[in-house]
């Protein structure tokens, strides 16, 4: 049997459609499990990111002064879309330059370990395949969680919505997501996923305590 041969037998080859090689690359590297984990961890970091500004939206501006009110809620606006962004932006090329990292050495200790040049073998091709997709996911899990709670807000400068309900309306799907995300964890690990439901939720309710706590201490409240 030829070295090219022996190669195939060990590493499948990637033809097929394009879906079909990223899940055969995925499935080769375990690249699935990292990627599910990206997508349940900086989802979950997204949404309490954005509770976080949305509750200090809601506690610091102060009703009673219209003008300065409308200045502040353009600027938790702006803070939670530029945000989100950098989570993106940031997200994405950390985990790209890690995971190829990681991937580029685990090619040079498996080729160093059998004596072979890995780095154009069909294995080194999936590893760069999964690096991208799990870049792509740890990026945009956070990004799109926190633009699905901060939707109400941009319905404010348009007059369909008041400041005070898109904040009331973002944290009731900021509270609903994450209580998704403790579904998806709980059926993960094959458990009782009410039970991580409930347990990602009270991390989103002793975020909003501990906001309110804080701006009694401080005295930030609008």
């Amino acid at each position: 049997m030829s070295d090219s041969e022996e190669d195939n037998n060990l590493y499948p080859t990637l033809e097929g459609g394009r879906i079909q090689r990223v899940m055969r690359a995925l499935e080769l590297t375990k690249g699935v499990e990292i990627a599910r984990r990206y997508l349940a961890m900086n989802a979950f970091d997204g949404a309490l990111t954005m509770l976080g500004l949305i509750l200090g939206g809601l506690i610091t501006i102060n009703p009673a002064l219209p003008a300065e009110a409308s200045l502040q809620f353009n600027a938790i606006l702006l803070a939670a879309a530029g945000t989100s962004i950098a989570m993106a932006i940031s997200g994405f090329s950390g985990s790209y330059l890690t995971e190829t990292a990681e991937r580029d050495r685990e090619v040079d200790e498996m080729g160093k370990a059998m004596l072979s040049d890995m780095s154009e073998s069909m294995y080194a091709k999936a590893t760069k395949t999964t690096s991208l997709v799990v870049a792509i996911v740890d990026g945009a899990s956070p990004a799109i969680a926190a633009f699905i709670i901060i939707t109400p807000l941009f319905f404010v400068p348009s007059g369909v919505l008041g400041y005070r309900m898109a904040f009331y309306i973002a944290i009731l799907i900021c509270m609903a997501l994450l209580f998704v995300l403790g579904l998806f964890l709980g059926s993960i690990s094959k458990k009782n996923m009410w039970a991580y439901g409930a347990k990602t939720l009270f991390a989103g309710i002793m975020t909003a305590i501990l906001m309110f706590i804080i701006s009694y201490i401080s005295g930030a409240a609008g």
